[in-house]
């Protein structure tokens, strides 16, 4: 029999409780109920002849030209000595004196010219002439166009103005940056809440909280780490960026806060419960119970206007033998699985940047809740939406936490804020990331 339809009972050891108050043990009321099926320089041409062939065929060409006129030389002489014996043969009573000639002495070849050297580097080309200046005319009240919208400043990588404080409310002043980590047998938790460049620059508060904490010890700890964040404003394209913070954004997000110590304290209070079903698996039963849980603690988001803000959260236990982890929340937000170098959307069940191409993304529910079997190596990142909408859509940010990401070891908190820091053109809101490294 379940307890369905039927008042809570109150266990004998427990008092009465107080009037309006709930009672400690209201997963009695939301655990037994009925469990329904929610979706989860070009080179130059050498020519045919390299420059040592012209150098060969130029020498011979020229040793032949003197070897040819050696040779006429020598036959000159030749008929010289055969015409004189001819003479000397003839009787003459008194020979006249035959002169015989003087061989015409062989010139020698000239010297060879050398080979000019070859500039193989491609010509410059000529430089054109400089085109004559266009006279301007001179502009007109009709000439002059409309001023542009203002474009988006260049934000700087350190933060610029402080928030204004008022006197009454120091006490309730939001660091810039949060930090945090943790590490325990078989995890490693990094944690970081920065103010988005938008607001540094424009002296608005950080609108996003972090809570990390612990209840208990193991075997029946359980870890915590709550996001929560404010509505983000429409921003008009056409407004100045550089206007400064307005009174809303100037106020503090106390009901931010106030929302996740809300939902902190709730599951504080039920945390042996809550480690035993995280233990089992039961996924019905944590559904359904920490439905219960967000929903009162967003109450105080959801009074103010529809689709204020968002709150979300991860819980793991500290039983090294319990291997599922718990992530859920209401609200626009991101909680991602990076596993063999590869991002998934543990809120969708998909693949981000598929390489077919995009995939259509199915309209989130009001309550989100997903129950994950940790595996070794597996890393498990919930995000606010400042960082969710850069890693969903620009995939250059999800490949840069992805390489930075899948190394032997986790990075120190210094790194992680940095790595959490990546910019991208167009985001530029607060950012909290909680991201847990499984051994």
């Amino acid at each position: 029999m379940t307890d369905q339809g039927a008042p809570a009972q109150r266990r004998p050891d427990e008092g009465t409780p107080k009037d309006g108050a709930p009672e400690d043990g209201w997963w009695t009321e939301v655990y037994e109920g009925p469990a329904g099926r929610l979706p989860d320089t070009p080179r130059a041409g050498g020519g045919a002849q390299s420059v040592d062939d012209w150098f060969d065929s130029i020498a011979s060409a020229v040793g032949l030209i003197g070897q040819q006129r050696q040779v006429a030389g020598e036959a000159e002489a030749v008929a010289a000595e055969a015409e004189a014996e001819a003479v000397e043969r003839e009787p003459e009573p008194a020979p006249e004196p035959v002169s015989v000639p003087v061989p015409v002495p062989v010139p020698a070849p000239e010297p060879e010219p050398a080979l000019p050297k070859l500039d193989l580097t491609k010509p410059a080309a000529p430089a054109k002439p400089a085109p004559a200046p266009t006279p301007t005319p001179t502009p007109t009240l009709t000439d002059i166009p409309a001023p542009a919208p203002t474009r988006p400043p260049a934000y700087g990588y350190e933060p610029t103005l402080l928030p204004a404080a008022h006197p009454e409310r120091v006490a309730a002043i939001v660091p810039d940056t949060a930090l945090d980590g943790a590490q325990y047998p078989g995890l490693t938790l990094r944690a970081a809440s920065v103010r988005g460049d938008s607001a540094r620059h424009r002296g608005a508060p950080r609108g996003d909280a972090l809570l990390v904490t612990r209840f208990g010890d193991a075997p029946d700890g359980l870890l915590l780490a709550v996001i929560g964040s404010r509505a983000r404003p429409r921003v008009d394209p056409r407004a100045d960026q550089d206007a400064p913070a307005t009174a809303a954004e100037q106020q503090p997000s106390d009901t931010v806060r106030s929302a996740a110590a809300h939902l902190a304290e709730a599951i504080g209070r039920s945390r042996a419960e809550l480690a035993a079903d995280l233990r089992e698996g039961a996924r019905d039963r944590l559904r359904y119970g920490l439905q219960r849980l967000t929903t009162g603690a967003a109450a105080g988001l959801r009074a103010l206007a529809p689709d204020t803000g968002s709150l979300h959260c991860l819980l793991v236990p500290l039983d090294p033998r319990a291997t599922h982890r718990a992530a859920f929340g209401v609200g626009p937000g991101g909680l991602y699985l990076l596993r063999a170098g590869h991002w998934i959307d543990a809120y969708a069940a998909r693949l981000l940047h598929h390489p077919d191409g995009p995939t259509t993304v199915p309209e989130p529910r009001p309550f989100r809740f997903r129950l994950i079997p940790a595996g070794p190596g597996d890393i498990l990142l919930l995000c606010s939406p400042g960082l969710a909408e850069p890693i969903a859509e620009e995939p250059a940010v999800a490949h840069f936490l992805a390489g930075h990401w899948s190394h032997p070891h986790p990075p120190g908190t210094v790194d992680f804020l940095r790595q959490v820091q990546v910019r991208a053109k167009g985001y530029a809101d607060d950012r909290t990331a909680v991201a847990l490294w499984s051994d």
